[in-house]
């Protein structure tokens, strides 16, 4: 008898109850040895090939540095529908193409609604299962998005288009079918197991509508859709026999948004078990502090948390409101928030007999946007600040936290241990130690804090050397601001072994308005667009690319990388092993500013740079744009030229009237975002010049952003619905 044989008859023993007479123990006796949780992400969950995203099959090893870690549950994300012949079946009735889009041919068999599991696949994940559960550890063994076969079709009939992939149908009853099917499955297959086996219903059901892109509200039609799914979750899993009877089961708030909880409290499923089987789930990623990686003209990213603000880059601290230009300390990711949201968490499932589980949580590493070592510092120590937090409150109100982790070690990464190489070392100590004491562990591992910031760091002062162009245009309706201009010599001038340029840049350009100075006023509003140019060849060829949509949207007081390859020019550049000249020309009208240019790289077909010019040496500057070479340093943040317009709110329910005055009449749009950044709901409008009224309704419910544009304006409103 081989040793895996052994293994499996050992967990047989310990995963049996006494006889599925016997009820399990009910979720809210589960929470406190639950204690905190770890996603397995970026694995189980990838449609058809689990290694396919970069990280290796779970193992042993792996699962004992979860344990030895100090979290005590484990969330599997699944895929089921890509490991099943519905995927087969769907892809035949598309015409025979594997177009993994995901809406071309999902679902497209609507007589399709018994798919089977591959017998393989439930192997391997209960490979996984045994192994978490052998450490003594719980497992939430969800079904993830795998190609939106559920999560993207909460609705029925048809959709408008995604990508021009055509109307999108689907028919409820559908997939409510395949989803009583695959439950049955999974749960008959684990039947014998355990309390240490929770099973959740999905993931973010209708966080990826597919609306060319955006969300479409999410209303109560849609809520007994979702309903609906969960009805064929619980039913299907209660009826497969042996501890399935009493199981914790988990159902997911519709994205799994925290402002939507109060949509699944007041639509909560019956299950047959009776009271006391089942928890709630929501996801916590603050957008503007988790996910966002671009400053937008409604807000900026924020990198140090709240405590640990920096100086020199405020416009980036926790709560920075562009539009009062101070923080505030109710926004989304604050202390404040997290403990009002999480005391509604528990007034509205815990205090009723209903635990809540955080399914994912984190915040990316900011190591490649900020340049600056004690600004990284502040952001680091912020990081770890920030997840403590979280894990401290859910705690305190009985919520069950599990961290995000996709094996990814670079920039931009939630990892806590590492496996992709096969060691499983603690990658981010700061984090797991705020972590660790917030649930009375010791948190003592040793930290990487200060290794990262000399890692990154990018030197700002001393030898270090820009070139700092001032614009300010004359006024006309189309305007060549300025244009600052490296001249190339010797061997800079072959970069026909580059598929691009790379420049960093910081700084604020503005345009102002109206126009003044000339008969129409320069049609109304200023404008500002930047374009990276090149002169190549004999004849001096030009050929060039937008670095940006709108140049003030986009530049901070932060340095910034911009690349742009080749096809990305408007004409594709020939003769580049005999360029002339590189350089960034700002066209607009009103316009008003400086930039710092610190560099410009060559980018290498393997995705290395090396550096054309750095303007450490003397360079060869010309252009119609005042420009000089200046000393590099973090503290040279360049203010916004123009102040923010005003925008005046009336919230009655799910109805908004926003008034506000517009410099000419034209066409605008409105649109609310929610805390994610996605939109919600949009419109467009003809405004008249002078003040406006426009009116939104929705039914969402929550924190959101409402904003107008019109042209260059620009008005933002942060909006609470009730």
């Amino acid at each position: 008898m081989n040793a895996k044989m052994m293994f499996g008859f050992a967990c047989s023993f310990g995963l049996v109850a006494a006889t599925a007479a016997f009820a399990l123990p009910k979720s809210s006796e589960l929470v406190e040895s639950m204690g905190m949780g770890y996603n397995i992400g970026n694995t189980m969950e990838v449609p058809e090939n689990p290694t396919g995203w970069g990280n290796p099959l779970p193992t042993a090893g792996y699962i004992k540095a979860i344990k030895a870690a100090g979290f005590n549950t484990v969330r599997i994300p699944c895929a089921w529908y890509s490991h099943s012949d519905a995927l087969a079946k769907d892809i035949a009735a598309n015409g025979g193409t594997a177009d993994n889009s995901t809406y071309k041919h999902v679902g497209k068999d609507a007589s399709f609604t018994t798919p089977t599991i591959d017998a393989a696949w439930l192997a391997q994940v209960k490979d996984v299962v045994d192994m978490i559960i052998a450490e003594g550890m719980y497992v939430v063994l969800n079904s993830h998005w795998d190609e939106g076969w559920l999560e993207d079709r909460v609705y029925d009939g048809t959709a408008n288009p995604r990508s021009g992939s055509g109307d999108i149908a689907n028919s409820s009853a559908t997939t409510k079918a395949r989803q009583a099917a695959y439950w049955k499955q999974i749960a008959t297959y684990f039947k014998d197991y355990d309390e240490h086996l929770l099973f959740a219903g999905a993931n973010e059901p209708g966080v990826n509508d597919p609306w060319n892109g955006t969300q479409w509200e999410f209303d109560n039609t849609r809520m007994q859709v979702l309903k609906g799914y969960y009805d064929a979750f619980i039913t299907s899993v209660r009826s497969a026999g042996g501890n399935n009877a009493t199981r914790t089961l988990i159902v997911q708030a519709p994205r799994t948004e925290m402002d939507m909880a109060s949509m699944l409290n007041q639509n909560w499923p019956t299950d047959p078990a009776g009271a006391g089987y089942m928890m709630a789930e929501v996801h916590y990623y603050p957008y503007q502090y988790s996910l966002m990686t671009k400053d937008e003209d409604w807000g900026t990213q924020f990198y140090y948390y709240t405590g640990l603000e920096s100086t020199t880059d405020k416009t980036h601290n926790m709560g920075w409101n562009v539009y009062t230009n101070s923080i505030d300390n109710s926004a989304l990711g604050t202390p404040n928030q997290i403990k009002s949201a999480f005391g509604e968490l528990k007034t509205m499932f815990c205090d009723k007999g209903i635990p809540v589980i955080i399914g994912e949580l984190g915040a990316i590493k900011r190591t490649g946007q900020i340049t600056d070592a004690a600004n990284l510092k502040l952001h680091l120590q912020g990081r770890a600040l920030f997840y403590g937090e979280v894990a401290k409150n859910a705690k305190a109100n009985g919520i069950i936290p599990y961290v995000w982790d996709t094996g990814a070690e670079d920039d931009g990464n939630m990892t806590i241990i590492t496996r992709q190489k096969g060691t499983y070392s603690i990658l981010d100590p700061d984090v797991l130690n705020a972590l660790q004491k917030a649930y009375g562990q010791e948190g003592n591992n040793q930290s990487n804090l200060d290794s990262l910031v000399n890692e990154n760091e990018v030197p700002e002062t001393g030898s270090g050397k820009g070139v700092q162009v001032t614009y300010q245009t004359v006024t006309s309706d189309s305007s060549e601001v300025g244009t600052v201009r490296v001249n190339l010599s010797g061997a800079n001038k072959d970069l026909s072994k580059y598929v691009g340029i790379e420049v960093r840049l910081k700084g604020s350009v503005a345009s102002a308005g109206p126009c003044t100075g000339t008969s129409d006023g320069c049609g109304g509003y200023g404008w500002t667009s930047m374009d990276l140019f090149m002169m190549t060849g004999s004849s001096w060829a030009w050929f060039d690319a937008p670095v940006m949509e709108q140049a003030d949207q986009e530049l901070t007081g932060s340095f910034q990388t911009f690349q742009v390859k080749w096809e990305d020019f408007r004409n594709e550049p020939t003769d580049l092993n005999e360029a002339n000249a590189i350089g960034l020309n700002l066209y607009g009208t009103q316009v008003t500013g400086t930039i710092t240019f610190d560099y410009i790289k060559g980018i290498k077909a393997d995705g290395s740079t090396e550096i054309i010019d750095d303007f450490d040496k003397k360079s060869d500057l010309t252009g119609t744009a005042t420009g000089k070479v200046v000393a590099l340093s973090g503290t040279d943040a360049i203010k916004p030229a123009v102040a923010a317009s005003k925008l005046h709110l009336s919230v009655n329910g799910g109805s908004i009237a926003a008034t506000f005055n517009a410099t000419k009449a034209g066409r605008a749009s409105v649109m609310l975002m929610n805390s994610l950044g996605q939109v919600v709901v949009q419109q467009n409008f003809d405004a008249i010049r002078g003040v406006n009224t426009v009116e939104l309704s929705t039914g969402f419910r929550g924190a959101a952003f409402l904003v107008i544009r019109q042209g260059s304006q620009k008005f933002m409103h942060k909006v609470n619905l009730k």
